[in-house]
């Protein structure tokens, strides 16, 4: 108790500080805070619910987060005057609202006929279609084009204006309906988080707006993980539990599988070209089936910083802290500089910044990551200059 406590107490005075220094909300020094906020707070009333949390974890934390916290803060005073203006607007030459009704329509049947052929009721067949499940088909080609697609979405809520109306709603068609084929909570927020950090980077966003959506969310993410569930589903209470504070908690008690070669998470993608091109014989790590431990509810997620800790020890924490604090930072500081290319990745990448409570988004789904900033650079060089607003 006392180590969350002491954690909730300095989360705070983070967050007292932003709000002295008029640090913006969509800034990674105040998405950070509030994500570990979203770990420890809860904490205070579910804590009897799981084993206590290792002195050890407690200092890897507080490793991370004073790390990270600090370089946020330092890159806020180097940039902190939002110099961002809508001056620019790009679009792409061709029209593809045909093309994606037409990913609309497919993804759609591919949910008909999966969910109607597997072991289990509709919304569960989705799900074990992800695992993947023998005797469950996938979605196949189409989670190829997720990349696209959602490098499409960012750009053109960037550049949003009336004349992209009709492309952004079929992007959010085909984004949530995406999030349903598949029955991922993930799917779900990634579209909204990217939404909404577009929308605070560029002074548009509506406090008002910001406050309703977060229970709708919220509510959305509870219902997709209930209706897939297959039996014996746990409370809404135990659900909060596992996702928010067992990742800590569990990061504690994992026992180092000495077998697994150097960097076998922090390099997974590196050992996974590897392989694929005969180079080496080892196989990446398996981050879908991942293994499970009980805290005493099971958990397979761990927080950001279980594969830098894992792989490299105490050096490895600091070295991935430092990581995404100077990465992020980065990214933040030329989006407010007006760089939309900046803020389209920032955006499309927040999602690991929020969900560092959770689990690693960005290095250890870093093939999916790399085909989205290749989709955003791509559809940058082929796009045009249409009009200034002075």
């Amino acid at each position: 108790m006392g180590y969350i406590l002491s954690a909730v107490i300095l989360i705070i005075m983070t967050l007292c500080i932003a709000i002295f220094f008029h640090i913006s909300l969509f800034s990674p020094f105040v998405i950070s805070a509030l994500a570990w906020l979203l770990s420890f707070f809860p904490a205070l009333f579910f804590y009897e619910d799981f084993y206590p949390l290792t002195g050890n974890v407690f200092f890897l934390w507080l490793m991370w987060f004073t790390v990270t916290s600090i370089v946020f803060f330092f890159f806020y005073f180097y940039g902190k005057k939002n110099t961002w203006q809508e001056t620019e607007a790009r679009k792409l030459s061709l029209d593809y609202s045909v093309a994606i009704l037409i990913l609309i329509a497919w993804l759609g049947y591919k949910m008909w006929v999966i969910g109607n052929t597997g072991p289990g009721h509709f919304f569960f067949n989705l799900r074990l279609s992800m695992i993947p499940a023998e005797g469950v088909s996938s979605i196949g080609l189409l989670g190829r084009f997720y990349p696209l697609v959602f490098a499409l979405f960012l750009f053109e809520h960037v550049y949003e204006r009336e004349e992209n109306r009709r492309l952004r709603f079929l992007l959010w068609c085909w984004m949530l309906l995406y999030a349903i084929a598949v029955m991922s909570k993930l799917s779900l927020l990634t579209p909204l988080v990217s939404w909404a950090t577009i929308k605070g980077v560029k002074g548009r966003v509506k406090i008002k707006k910001f406050i309703i959506l977060v229970p709708v969310v919220f509510v959305l993410m509870m219902a997709i993980h209930f209706i897939r569930a297959a039996a014996g589903t746990s409370s809404i209470r135990d659900v909060l539990a596992i996702y928010t504070y067992s990742p800590l908690v569990g990061l504690g008690y994992i026992n180092v599988d000495n077998s697994l070669p150097v960097g076998a998470y922090v390099f997974r993608f590196l050992y996974a070209v590897g392989y694929r091109l005969g180079i080496t014989q080892v196989h990446p790590t398996n981050i879908v089936t991942s293994f499970f431990i009980e805290v005493p509810k099971p958990t397979n997620v761990f927080t950001v910083i279980y594969p830098f800790y894992f792989d490299f020890g105490l050096l490895g924490v600091l070295s991935g802290a430092l990581f995404y604090g100077l990465f992020f930072s980065f990214l933040y500081l030329f989006s407010i500089k007006g760089r939309r290319m900046a803020l389209t990745l920032y955006s499309g990448y927040s999602i690991a910044l929020f969900l560092q409570f959770f689990g690693e988004i960005f290095i250890m789904y870093f093939s999916l990551n790399l085909q989205i900033f290749i989709w955003v650079v791509l559809i940058y060089l082929i796009s045009r200059r249409v009009y200034y607003v002075c």
